[in-house]
């Protein structure tokens, strides 16, 4: 799976051969297919582990019990960071996705996974008094959607902004979302 990620540095998805895989890794091609029936499942696999690096990366603030505020930079930073570590594997997954493939489905199904825990904590948020959104599902869906996007087109289309640049404004508006007036 390493040698995925990082032949994926040096060309797309769709030129990536199952023998380019295995010449990297220093094995054979029979070993690949002993644990992947195909790449997308290699994708698959690597998309799995890239969501638990998001999610630690979110609950910086989504499971933060006491300062509202304090934890959106840390978060958005540690997102910023995984998807600047991981961004040839991320555009592997937009380019794989396009072709209407269980990578789609899952990148789908991961992104929106992360929607029930942001409401959660905006009711939180709204039952303390400290955010007055009109609209808290679609403020969630609109604000999670907005990051994977930014964060996707920061860092998989190589951009040049540094991770604490891109942190620092999704931050602020995270931060100018939930804490100013509605309207």
């Amino acid at each position: 799976m390493d040698a995925v990620e990082r032949l994926l540095g040096d060309r797309p998805y769709a030129d990536l051969r199952v023998e380019d895989v295995m010449a990297a890794s220093g094995l054979t091609r029979t070993a690949f297919y002993r644990y992947f029936p195909d790449l997308e499942s290699v994708l698959l696999a690597l998309l799995a582990s890239v969501r638990t690096e998001l999610a630690d990366a979110a609950n910086r603030w989504l499971l933060l019990d006491t300062d509202p505020d304090g934890g959106i930079l840390e978060a958005n930073t540690a997102l910023a960071r995984v998807w600047s570590r991981h961004w040839a594997l991320l555009l592997a997954f937009s380019d794989a996705a396009t072709s209407g493939s269980r990578i789609q489905v899952a990148w789908h199904e991961m992104v929106e996974s992360f929607l029930d825990p942001v409401e959660r904590r905006f009711a939180d948020l709204a039952r303390r008094g400290l955010t007055s959104l009109e609209y808290p599902a679609e403020t969630a869906r609109a604000l999670v959607w907005m990051n994977e996007r930014y964060l996707f087109e920061t860092f998989a289309r190589n951009r040049d902004v540094s991770v604490e640049v891109a942190a620092a404004t999704l931050a602020q508006t995270w931060r100018r979302v939930l804490f100013s007036a509605p309207g």
